[in-house]
């Protein structure tokens, strides 16, 4: 038994990475547990001196579960996120506000990684230097599963000009590890905040479509597609145009078109200002 552990937790990654998670999450819900026990059964304390109890209990741990997961990464960071801008009522605001730091993004990766991703994703034995002009190392955005950058597309004809585009890159282990991951959250759902449940499989389903850049893509061009039938795009709304004419998009890779604008949360800031 304890060979055969030791090799699942030393050549089965989604089992070490299981074993990772409850080593950290399993106190956090036993202690909660525990928490509750006692204040019903041993000392029958109120309902206020409960959660009094419990908000202690949350301020204690809500750094405790931030860097549980940074430590994971990956798909679990990517719903931290998520959770700190959408959480608002599913979260109590102890997490929330730990949480909110993780918008702020991650370090990128290292470009031959990079590189190296989407070449293999090429499979033809293509370069990036025969696909793109220019490629910036530096990327312009890295998050928990995926970085952006900058390129120059190569014109596929002597009359065409060069293309900028962005490459956005999902590193390959996310999706490998996206099973072993959501399991794990889910059941840690049950057990600490069952009333969730439902929003835990939501998120599950969500990030099942977006760990395939190829959905992403025929979801974009089904989106542009609509748009330009009710005569909103481009006039009013503008979605970038999926650059795949040479095979280049793959299930970690997607090419797009590059747009200049703002981010989101700055266009909400100058609207609401201007209200």
């Amino acid at each position: 038994s304890l060979l055969l552990f030791t090799s699942l937790y030393t050549f089965h990654r989604g089992f070490r990475r299981t074993i990772q998670f409850w080593k950290g999450m399993g106190p956090l819900i036993l202690n909660y547990k525990a928490l509750k026990f006692k204040a019903h059964r041993i000392d029958r304390c109120s309902d206020e001196e409960l959660q009094r109890r419990i908000a202690r209990y949350r301020q204690t741990t809500a750094p405790k579960l931030v860097d549980l997961i940074l430590q994971m990464g990956g798909i679990y960071v990517k719903i931290g996120q998520v959770m700190s801008t959408l959480g608002q009522g599913l979260l109590p605001d102890e997490y929330l506000r730990a949480l909110r730091p993780l918008q702020d993004g991650v370090p990128p990766r290292d470009f031959a990684q990079i590189s190296q991703i989407v070449e293999d994703g090429l499979g033809d034995g293509r370069t990036l230097s025969d696909v793109f002009l220019e490629f910036e190392e530096r990327p312009i955005g890295a998050a928990s599963i995926a970085q952006a950058h900058r390129a120059v597309l190569r014109p596929n004809r002597p009359d065409e000009p060069p293309e900028r585009v962005i490459v956005k890159v999902q590193y390959p282990e996310v999706s490998r590890l996206f099973q072993a991951d959501l399991a794990n959250l889910e059941l840690a759902t049950r057990l600490f905040a069952p009333e969730n449940i439902e929003v835990a499989k939501a998120l599950r389903k969500r990030h099942e479509n977006e760990l395939d850049f190829r959905k992403e893509a025929r979801n974009l061009e089904e989106c542009a597609r609509h748009m330009r039938e009710f005569g909103m795009e481009p006039e009013r709304v503008r979605i970038p145009r999926v650059r795949n004419e040479t095979g280049i998009c793959s299930e970690n890779v997607l090419v797009m078109e590059y747009l200049e604008g703002i981010s989101l949360s700055d266009a909400i800031g100058l609207e609401q200002d201007r209200v």
